[in-house]
């Protein structure tokens, strides 16, 4: 059995950064607000709970005069102003990335409509259309572009301007680009790829990673949009994909003596978690016996 771990699995540098401020502030021993999960992964936030941070839904259960974080996603500009209200000292640990983006739409919005592509749900986007303003629009799926184009026709902008989800789908960005150019023919389309180079690598290097492999697995947290995304793309070329959170996980999946394994993993998926999901795969196949055709591992 070979096992073989993306070289772009694990955190990307803006979620590593947004995880080691936060680390440094639990430390401090005062209390820590965060307005939502830092990131998608269920043992990083465990952690950060553990060494006493206080996840939140809202800027409302923040006590006056509190420190809040304000995660790698973003948030829109009315969370800023109620932060404000509340004099709250806010450590913002937006990716810098996201930021650029929100610079971005703010300065195009004066003169063209905003065409976010993205998952509608996500904290992210819904960050980015608070910057982007009521000349705007998701487009998430094809579904969406004849209600975006309705929207469009009511405004006296001639222009749209579309951006993306920094972890969106490339392939998809793509697909749905093509479908935006075609139904706004008759608007100049200002184009910005805005997916991050990070998610870009790690997209190409499944689809590479999983024409090869024998078996794919996929960690990380059920949430992370990210993640979702790899484990679709390996699974288009490698049937055999898993997608797993802990080494427990792996219970109950076989595994062959000439398994050639793929170990991806998504943004917010620490190195450690990573390394202990090979340790897992490799203790029980070893413990399995090398003489059986298939181990549950």
């Amino acid at each position: 059995m070979e096992i073989t771990i993306a070289k772009n699995a694990g955190f990307c540098p803006g979620v590593g950064l947004a995880v080691k401020k936060a680390n440094e502030l639990v430390k401090q021993g005062k209390p820590v607000y965060c307005l939502g999960q830092i990131v998608h992964n269920s043992q990083v936030i465990q952690d950060l709970e553990n060494k006493g941070m206080i996840i939140v839904n809202s800027v409302e259960e923040v006590p006056e005069n509190a420190t809040m974080i304000i995660r790698s996603h973003g948030e829109p500009p009315i969370t800023y102003q109620k932060a404000k209200e509340r004099n709250l000292k806010v450590i913002d640990v937006t990716c810098s990335n996201v930021k650029l983006i929100h610079n971005k739409v703010e300065r195009e919005k004066a003169n063209s409509f905003i065409i976010l592509v993205g998952v509608k749900n996500h904290p992210e986007i819904i960050a980015t259309f608070g910057f982007a303003g009521e000349n705007s629009a998701i487009i998430e799926t094809e579904d969406d572009i004849l209600d975006a184009y309705q929207a469009y026709e009511k405004t006296n902008l001639g222009s749209i301007y579309v951006v993306s989800q920094t972890t969106f789908s490339s392939q998809k960005f793509d697909e749905l680009l093509d479908e935006i150019v075609k139904n706004f023919w008759e608007a100049e389309v200002k184009i910005d790829k805005t997916i991050c180079r990070t998610t870009e690598d790690r997209q190409l290097e499944v689809k590479k990673m999983a024409k090869e492999a024998s078996c794919m697995i996929v960690v990380g947290g059920k949430k992370s949009s990210n993640t979702r995304k790899l484990y679709e793309l390996a699974e288009q070329s490698c049937p055999k994909t898993f997608y797993v959170q802990t080494r427990k996980d792996l219970e109950n999946i076989l595994m062959d003596e000439n398994d050639k394994i793929g170990i991806v993993a998504g943004a917010s998926t620490p190195k450690e978690v990573i390394e202990e999901i090979k340790s897992e795969l490799e203790r029980k196949w070893e413990g399995s016996g090398n003489s059986k055709k298939l181990a549950r591992i």
